[in-house]
């Protein structure tokens, strides 16, 4: 289950595709929890809107290649 929780400039996400995405774009990691099985991710934002973020990613060919990947692990 992915969850993405937006707060005070920073984002709390699941997603390890979109974490990859953040860092890529230059996002600060900030912290790192795991809670049983669960880890969350919590990046530090700048002036822009984190809603467009996740639409930036899910249009992005990042998506495209992370879901290649999860296919050929399938395969192995």
């Amino acid at each position: 289950m992915e969850t993405n929780h937006i707060k005070n400039h920073h984002i709390t996400t699941d997603d390890l595709a979109f974490s990859a995405y953040l860092r890529m774009k230059g996002y600060p990691l900030i912290k790192s929890d795991q809670i049983k099985s669960k880890r969350t991710f919590t990046f530090q934002l700048n002036e822009e809107k984190a809603n467009s973020l996740k639409l930036d990613f899910i249009n992005s060919e990042i998506l495209s290649f992370y879901n290649e990947l999860r296919n050929l692990k399938k395969l192995i």
